[in-house]
């Protein structure tokens, strides 16, 4: 449980599987960058530097 996925609300709809998605996207993106550990990735980095990396932003 390192991004919270149990105290989340999102019961209803498309958006539980969207979450769940954008959690799994997040946990490869950190495996391809060379994290092993999830916990330290998400600890390591901010949501900005995730869109950084996907060369979304500067």
């Amino acid at each position: 449980m390192t991004v919270g996925e149990d105290a989340g609300r999102a019961r209803a709809g498309s958006l539980p599987r969207a979450l769940a998605t954008f959690r799994s996207l997040a946990i490869s993106l950190a495996h391809l960058a060379g994290w092993k550990n999830n916990a330290a990735a998400h600890d390591h980095y901010h949501p900005a530097d995730a869109l950084r990396e996907l060369g979304l932003t500067r």
